[in-house]
């Protein structure tokens, strides 16, 4: 009989280390994860150097080499958008883009639900979450949606004048303050 408590009271003890082992392991990958997450979303402060007033009106004070494509283009669902983006091949790995259109509140009846739902038909989960963008002179509703490994960025920008700037924009998850600090500069021509 003790041999057998002496057993119990070993097994004990191995599974308490054990226990305390996966504890540790789990607590480690946490502090990990915030780590890397506050590294990711903290924000850098942009630094343009170039202004661009387009055709439709939207003019965007941006930094020439993270942006160095900027254009006037006809999007096939948004029609004639800026767009602004980090390389001219949509297959690069770092590719980024962001697209402006001017219009008014009647333009869309529900632009952000409208583009979930194209995301989610086109990716499934998408995992929106509001955002502040902070424009001066306007009132920005904004949302950002989590897919795989980019974020997709959308946003109404509106002013009192009854303009609204809809912007769509696609970003790695590394590369997300580049695109709010793109938004935040925006105004009417």
């Amino acid at each position: 009989m003790p041999r057998e408590i002496d057993r119990q009271a070993a097994a004990q003890k191995r599974s308490s280390r054990l226990l305390i082992g996966m504890a540790a392991f789990i607590l480690i990958g946490v502090v990990v994860y915030m780590g890397l997450v506050f590294v990711t979303s903290r924000r850098t402060p942009a630094d343009p150097d170039t202004r661009y007033t387009a055709e439709n009106g939207v003019s965007v004070y941006y930094e020439s080499a993270t942006w160095p494509v900027c254009r006037m283009t006809e999007d096939p669902t948004l029609g004639p958008v800026l767009e602004l983006a980090s390389s001219e091949d949509a297959e690069d790995d770092q590719y980024q883009v962001v697209l402006f259109q001017h219009g008014d509140q009647a333009t869309y009846d529900d632009f952000l639900e409208m583009s979930q739902d194209d995301l989610r038909a086109s990716y499934g989960v998408i995992s929106p979450k509001k955002i502040d963008i902070p424009v001066e002179g306007a009132t920005v509703e904004a949302v950002r949606c989590d897919i795989q490994a980019y974020y997709a960025v959308l946003a109404t920008i509106t002013y009192d004048s009854g303009d609204v700037i809809y912007v769509s924009a696609l970003t790695r998850l590394a590369s997300l303050n580049d695109v709010l600090n793109l938004i935040e500069s925006v105004s009417l021509g």
